[in-house]
């Protein structure tokens, strides 16, 4: 509660010293010498890292979309009966308590029902 109040009140402190100092114009220190070298270096450097970031991202989606389309054996078994169902799903679709198969019929679970999963073979 005290961590809301205090973000809340520094929240407020950003925004009056915005508008407050919003006029007035910064007062900048004189550039200094930079080579080319170095500009060069750090220009290749931050490339260097946005690219990698760019993969990094495409890998991370390219392994999720892999992993929800991975088919899972799903074993639903009534605890009453003792009767066992078996579906193919694939894993983006299996949810807590209903799922959807691999050839589209929607399965929703009762409370007396449990459901086991298996990677497919």
């Amino acid at each position: 509660m005290l961590t809301k109040i205090l973000f809340t009140l520094a929240v407020i402190a950003v925004v009056f010293a915005m508008v407050r100092f919003r006029g007035r114009p910064a007062r900048r220190p004189p550039p200094l010498p930079v080579k080319k070298a170095r500009r060069s270096w750090l220009k290749a450097l931050a490339i260097a890292v946005i690219v990698l970031m760019l993969v990094g991202t495409v890998v991370i989606i390219y392994l999720n979309w892999r992993d929800s389309y991975q088919i899972m054996q799903v074993q639903v078994i009534d605890s009453g009966s003792g009767r066992v169902s078996n579906y193919k799903v694939y894993r983006g679709e299996l949810q807590e308590r209903h799922f959807v198969t691999v050839d589209g019929r929607q399965v929703q679970l009762a409370e007396t029902e449990r459901l086991e999963v298996a990677a497919a073979p």
